[in-house]
């Protein structure tokens, strides 16, 4: 086999292989015994009618295809382990250039990653201050956790906006039920606009014991396409009327919710947590700012291939989102009022900054050398394992290829951006 490499215009590489007649004779009849089976000739039985004759029957280049893609797929496979000059990112695309008694001669053109040129990436002077936290940030918080500790306590009287109702109800369209429309003991807040149209007004005045036919109409885009747009029925039973009570602030409090016996040691907590977090922020958008930047100073074509499959992934990601809520892509994008293709496009230049990081963090880590040695990998997940009470061999050992890589590869990233911190400051 003789191969030749050379750039292409549009950057692509052009590799040229050129197999010789025994060679090519050879992936031919291989893909003759592999394929015999997969083709029906009359008078004889399956698999075992000669090549000539399938050939005869079938065309001459019936077993061409795959020969082609058997060598040329041996032989690329052996050119990338030797040759590190480039770096395919996508299948290359076949064409035969020659086939005649001599052999054959394939052509591929690979797309490849492409060439960075890294501006300037240092003495950047980018910071970002963290947040001074106010006493005022304190009480937001404690009112926060406040609320998240509210308890609903059952009050004689009628349903109020802002009381929770705990109703029985069971829905029908067209005197029909409908499934997913009928529940037991639900806790509705009354003012949530959880439920469609007005139904939790319909409840206000109520009293416990109470029941009421709630008439509403879905909306015309709502996701379940059976009920959209039409005028359904709830038949509700109040079971009881509860008003939210909050906890007073105080050194009972405090002592509820944390592990801090008084209000003012909680407080103080509370500010050094926030001040914790407020710290981490301004890091994260100094790194932020700083990859912007770096970004922004370097110079790459990026390849519509990259970019395509970035928005691909993201929309996947999306997809799956979205369907632990229980909504579709679909049904998302006709909430929004668009098209699936016009969500992919608003996220375009999205999928195409973030090549742009990637591609960016991956030259950096060349340009200044920057890696992870097994010693550092097993200090971190020596770490990890004692908060698991285990040993660094126990612990290592439940652990995967993929998921150990994962975490080198993150410690990678969180020493270059360490890197970029101090070194842009």
């Amino acid at each position: 086999m003789k191969h030749t490499l050379k750039k292409l215009e549009n950057k692509n590489m052009q590799l040229t292989m050129e197999l010789d007649k025994a060679e090519w004779d050879s992936l031919v009849e291989e893909s003759y015994n592999k394929n015999k089976g997969k083709y029906r000739v009359e008078g004889f039985r399956k698999g075992k009618a000669p090549r000539k004759v399938i050939e005869k029957m079938y065309g001459f280049e019936t077993f061409y295809e795959d020969a082609i893609l058997s060598g040329f797929g041996k032989h690329y496979a052996e050119i990338l382990a030797k040759d590190k000059s480039f770096e395919p990112i996508d299948s290359p695309e076949l064409s035969v250039e020659k086939l005649d008694d001599t052999g054959i001669t394939i052509v591929a053109e690979i797309p490849v990653k492409p060439e960075v040129k890294l501006g300037k990436y240092t003495g950047l002077k980018i910071s970002v201050k963290p947040k001074d936290i106010t006493d005022e940030d304190v009480e937001n918080e404690l009112k926060r956790v406040q609320v998240q500790n509210t308890r609903l306590v059952e009050k004689n009287g009628k349903v109020a906006k802002g009381d929770v109702a705990n109703i029985d109800f069971k829905g029908s369209v067209d005197g029909e039920y409908f499934e997913g429309g009928t529940a037991e003991g639900f806790d509705l807040e009354i003012g949530s606009h959880s439920f469609i149209d007005n139904f939790e007004d319909q409840l206000v005045g109520l009293k416990a014991g109470d029941t009421k036919d709630v008439l509403v109409k879905f909306p015309d885009n709502y996701q379940a396409e059976n009920l959209a747009g039409k005028d359904a029925k709830f038949e509700c039973k109040v079971n009881a009327v509860k008003r939210k009570e909050l906890p007073e602030i105080n050194d009972a409090f405090a002592s509820d919710v944390s592990e801090y016996e008084n209000l003012a040691d909680y407080k103080a907590h509370i500010k050094e947590h926030l001040q914790e977090h407020a710290v981490q922020d301004a890091k994260v958008q100094t790194e932020n700012k700083i990859i912007d930047k770096i970004i922004e100073n370097m110079e790459v074509e990026v390849p519509h291939v990259m970019i395509h499959r970035e928005l691909d992934a993201m929309m996947q990601d999306m997809q799956y989102r979205l369907m632990y809520q229980g909504v579709t892509l679909e049904q998302y994008a006709q909430y929004m009022g668009k098209t699936v293709d016009e969500l992919k496009h608003e996220r375009h230049e999205d999928a195409e900054k973030s090549v742009k990081i990637r591609l960016a963090l991956q030259e950096l880590l060349k340009a200044e050398k920057i890696d992870v040695t097994d010693k550092e990998v097993d200090k971190h997940v020596e770490e990890i394992a004692k908060k698991a009470n285990k040993t660094l061999a126990e612990y290592k050992k439940s652990l995967s290829e993929e998921r150990l890589n994962y975490i080198r590869n993150e410690m990678l990233m969180n020493k270059l951006l360490d890197f970029l911190v101090e070194n842009n400051k």
